[in-house]
């Protein structure tokens, strides 16, 4: 699946780079690599210190505690911390998907995930000086409170839903990847 999807993307870069030469010529493609070196060295850092973090995460972070603090034993317990580490781990997606991924190979639920995940995009405290400052106090309380539930709701849906499936998207994972375990024979 990972391979069709880099050949997509692929077909699609391909696709808008030759749009881009009908519309400007080499130096529309040009400035459109350039944008591109910029952004990768913009996030580089970042995405590498996120890949860093999963992996440590991985070895650091015992599979018994994952499983006890965010498996199928920790219930309600597993989802409220999942909300809570997606609301203070700070970074787009390019920090927080590796860490969900190392989460997720060292023994949570996919509740868990999907609580984590939710809560990165709604609970967000990083975010809240720009909120404030741009929309206000008012706006940002309302907002807060109007989506407190949906993080840990999300997440039992998804494990009432999808029990039992945890195995499976962990065995969709990469082989490789933040957070894979590799050289210690140990299955994931």
């Amino acid at each position: 699946m990972q391979r069709n999807m880099t050949i997509g993307l692929g077909v699609v870069a391909i696709a808008l780079g030759a749009l881009a030469y009908l519309q400007g010529g080499w130096g529309h493609v040009l400035a459109g690599l350039a944008g591109t070196g910029r952004l990768l060295l913009e996030t580089s850092v970042l995405i590498v210190a996120a890949f860093v973090l999963a992996g440590l995460i991985q070895v650091m972070i015992s599979r018994e505690l994952v499983s006890r603090w965010l498996g199928a034993e920790s219930g309600w317990r597993g989802l409220l911390i999942g909300g809570l580490a997606g609301a203070l781990i700070p970074g787009g997606p390019y920090a927080y998907y590796p860490i969900a991924v190392a989460f997720l190979r060292s023994g949570a639920t996919i509740g868990t995930i999907v609580t984590f995940v939710v809560a990165k995009n709604l609970w967000t405290v990083s975010r809240l000086p720009l909120e404030v400052g741009l929309l206000g106090v008012h706006v940002a309380w309302v907002r807060y409170v109007v989506t407190l539930a949906f993080p840990p709701l999300a997440g039992l849906l998804a494990q009432v839903l999808f029990r039992g499936a945890t195995g499976w998207v962990r065995d969709g994972l990469p082989a490789s990847g933040p957070g894979a375990r590799q050289g210690r024979g140990e299955s994931t």
